[in-house]
């Protein structure tokens, strides 16, 4: 008998080992089946794999997808990458209760998550495509919740779209290093929607790059962007959505466009490994706004950057244009005069920066002409659209910035200067003697003609002047409608922010501005970091100190805050009210720059054991009094009627003298005159201060925020924070902890213990938990308004009704709610309504 060593067998083990692999591999995950590490989805064609990962010298894991067939392991996609793992134990999971998709370790803290609403899905399956995009779907439909090709990392892939998409931006960040997929200090691109929209990559605040806009075929300043037989090249713009997207034609090859800490590159892979297709920037004249406004940039066979001012310009410094500082770019010889104006053609270009762009899809380049001459305002026109023959208007106000020479490929640009900058248009040179005989003849011609013409032009003269001058007002008039679309981008933000006009009052801030007020966001300045964003201090250039909030990454929520803080805290002025001075709007990056508040936020003290002894009982009755006369303002005082719905401790700020000033107004809404009550189909707030009829019904009114007030009131008192256990029974937060005590008569034992009071205090401590507890009542229509509040803080010998039992949570609540059935109300006087979901405390 043959005898069979471990050595014969390994071969056939390792094959069969591979096999029953091959055969166990799945590309779903269910509700019975969740993923956890070493376990890895594949696609149905193995061309994708989507499970856990470490970087190199790193304890750090993530949820990842990667090419499956290509080495080194080429990452596509994050899920957790600025919230990394302690180690390998995290399990993906789906829940049937609420759809969530959620990774957990098993600590059981949550790293990342997706939330659907449960009525659109009720079997729900996670699945990994050959495309790379990993969804959340129905069991046996194509009913997609969630997708990550909605959420895209570093890379685009083919059929991946990025831009603003169903009311959010999709686009690019990089990598922080290639260890690290955070995007702590990242490259990002953004899109601008105004003017003509185009793509931008962005270092921090700095413009790195500029795509030009979309001619309908290619980006203008991508000409080796045409579809052949391997790629097609799509862009789609209408009034909800703008996104450029790719397709490969050939299954050949795999394709994918990743941005760095540097460069935008597109790779392809024909095989097993990578081959780089092309870079962007792919030379200094790429980089944007190389030559400054009006400046031309070409390059030569070293690709080093030349700089030329446009005919009818010259450099705005000539002694830093010698030394190659052309950053100040190019200023106008002779100034235009409207009405003698002309243009000179520029070809094979990259069309300046589009964001002051006004286009017109339906004329042409003669009538584009015409429509810039009459339009004083107007600096360059050009054909907007090269599909289809050709057509649309594009024209551009004020400095022409990031333009470059292409050898061939580029566009048509056509520039405004004044009639004597244009161009002779022939080169022959009359002779002397010829010139002065034409020239006697036309004077005498002349002189007869005016001395016929004079009693005829005196006769008309009245009829005349009236015809003039109603010719004129119709020109003025039609330069006034042509000069209207070209609106910044920051005045787009603030006019879109009102259905009532738009914030005129409030003072835009250069980005440069604001870096030197805080020493470039330096780590040092940094004051605290919230639900969307991080504030810093400042000092500008008087001496005048700022806080600078700087919202985080240009999200949607983002933006939606902004609108509407901008235009609701700028239209009120109250000494218990947080000043906004003003705002700044750099591409995505997005910043508030209000008043410098000495002692931060009243969390920062109030909750900290070190620190609280600073707020003695006066300081906190004081405190307690001057919240609620800002509430009551905005309730009722304001010319608005507005309610907050997030009156929280940490968004009430304290000056130098501790008087307390109410801030962060991105949640708030304006009520009608004759509105009591709204209902939201999306809770916003904070988890511990919201109302029970919100939190589980939708229902706001001003009865929501007198109970965050209330909560804020027994918080002031007692030091503690409304969200945590208190007692023997797990399930007490503060205001069953207070209710419990107020009905054992031991209420003062609800008072820190950090500060010291004697008994003529006691009164006014018993007064405010008293009212406290009033605000807090379950129902509505127990709690007393704001205005009556103030009465009884201030009336120490007034009688006050007893309370009821305060409304209250368990720890165990969802954090997200929604209420099914419902729709949110609209009304002329809405402001904005924001659809997040809960924040936590910061």
């Amino acid at each position: 008998m043959k005898k069979w060593s471990l050595a014969h067998l390994l071969p056939s083990l390792i094959t069969l080992f591979s096999l029953s692999s091959l055969s166990l591999s799945r590309d779903t995950i269910t509700i019975d089946s969740p993923l956890a590490y070493p376990d890895t989805l594949v696609s149905s064609r193995s061309v994708f794999t989507l499970g856990f990962f470490t970087t190199t010298n790193s304890s750090r894991w993530y949820l990842g997808i990667w090419y499956t067939k290509i080495a080194p392991q080429t990452v596509v996609w994050v899920g957790n990458r600025d919230d990394p793992m302690p180690d390998s134990t995290g399990v993906l999971s789906v829940n049937t209760n609420t759809s969530n998709l959620q990774l957990q370790t098993r600590s059981a803290k949550v790293f990342w998550s997706v939330s659907v609403n449960s009525s659109k899905i009720v079997s729900p399956i996670a699945q990994i495509l050959n495309t790379g995009n990993f969804v959340l779907v129905e069991k046996n439909t194509s009913n997609v919740a969630w997708q990550s090709f909605d959420y895209m990392t570093d890379t685009l892939l083919p059929g991946m779209r990025t831009g603003w998409i169903a009311g959010r931006y999709n686009l690019m960040k990089s990598w922080t290093s290639s260890n690290d997929p955070s995007t702590s200090n990242s490259f990002k691109t953004t899109m601008v929607l105004t003017g003509w929209p185009e793509y931008f990559i962005w270092d921090g605040l700095k413009r790195v790059y500029r795509t030009g806009p979309w001619n309908g075929i290619q980006f203008s300043g991508e000409p080796q962007m045409k579809t052949n037989g391997q790629f097609t090249f799509e862009y789609f713009s209408n009034q909800n959505e703008t996104y450029y997207t790719f397709h490969i034609n050939e299954t050949a090859f795999m394709s994918r466009l990743v941005l760095n800490q540097s460069l935008l590159q597109r790779y392809v892979s024909v095989g097993s490994g990578w081959t780089l297709y092309w870079s962007l920037p792919r030379d200094q004249c790429d980089m944007y706004a190389q030559c400054g406004p009006n400046g031309m940039c070409s390059t030569d066979s070293t690709n080093s950057p030349d700089c030329t001012c446009l005919t009818g310009f010259e450099p705005k410094s000539m002694k830093n244009w010698n030394l190659h500082d052309t950053t100040a770019g190019c200023i106008r010889r002779v100034g235009l005069n409207c009405t003698g104006d002309g243009f000179i053609t520029a070809n094979d270009v990259k069309l300046p920066d589009s964001t002051n762009v006004t286009v017109y899809s339906t004329i042409g380049l003669t009538e584009c002409r015409k429509m810039c001459l009459m339009n004083c305002s107007c600096t360059a026109y050009s054909n907007s659209n090269m599909s289809n023959g050709g057509s649309g208007c594009a024209m551009w106000r004020g400095d022409l910035v990031d333009m470059r020479n292409f050898n061939g490929g580029g566009w048509t640009l056509y520039y405004r200067v004044a009639g004597s900058e244009l161009p002779a248009t022939s080169t022959a040179t009359p002779k002397k003697n010829i010139f002065d005989t034409t020239l006697i003849v036309v004077c005498v011609i002349m002189g007869l003609l005016m001395l016929a013409c004079a009693a005829y032009i005196v006769q008309k003269m009245v009829i005349k002047n009236h015809e003039n001058s109603s010719h004129s007002q119709r020109l003025r008039q039609r330069s006034e409608e042509l000069e209207r679309p070209f609106a910044t981008a920051g005045a787009k933000v603030l006019e879109e922010s009102s259905s009532r006009g738009k914030v005129s009052s409030l003072p835009i801030f250069d980005a440069s501005v604001i870096l030197a007020a805080t020493n470039n966001f330096a780590p040092s300045n940094k004051l605290g970091e919230g639900g969307f964003g991080t504030v810093y201090k400042g000092e500008l250039e008087r001496g005048e100190r700022i806080a600078v909030k700087r919202l985080a990454n240009f999200s949607t929520q983002g933006l939606d805050e902004l609108k509407n803080e901008v235009l609701l805290i700028a239209e009120l002025q109250h000494i218990n009210l947080v000043c906004l001075l003003g705002c700044c709007i750099e591409g995505e990056e997005l910043m508030l720059i209000y008043e410098y508040m000495e002692n931060r936020s009243l969390d920062t003290i109030l909750f900290d054991k070190a620190n609280s002894f600073q707020l003695d009982w006066q300081k906190r009755f004081e405190i307690i009094k001057g919240i609620a006369r800002g509430v009551l303002y905005l309730h009722q005082d304001s010319r608005l009627k507005i309610i907050h719905r997030d009156l929280k401790a940490s968004n009430v700020l304290l000056d130098k003298n501790m008087n307390p000033k109410i801030s962060d107004f991105g949640l708030a809404r304006i009520f009608c005159a004759d509105d009591k009550k709204w209902q939201t189909n999306r809770v916003v707030g904070t988890y511990g201060y919201m109302s029970p009829e919100y939190a589980m019904d939708g229902i706001f009114s001003v009865k929501s925020d007198v109970f965050s007030y209330g909560v804020l009131v027994l918080e002031i008192v007692s030091g503690k924070k409304s969200r945590g256990i208190f007692g023997t029974e797990s399930t007490l937060n503060l205001l069953s902890y207070a209710w419990n005590l107020w009905k054992d008569g031991k209420a003062l034992e609800l008072l820190d213990t950090s500060i010291f009071v004697n008994s003529n205090n006691n009164s006014e401590i018993m007064r405010c938990i008293h009212v406290g507890l009033l605000c807090v009542q379950d129902r509505p229509a127990d709690r007393p308004h704001m205005s009556e509040v103030i009465l009884m803080l201030n009336s120490p010998h007034a009688l006050l009704p007893p309370p009821k039992q305060p409304g209250y949570f368990i720890n165990s609540i969802v954090a997200h709610m929604e209420v099914p059935g419902y729709v949110e109300s609209s009304s002329s006087c809405t402001v904005h309504d924001t659809t997040i979901t809960i924040v936590e405390p910061r």
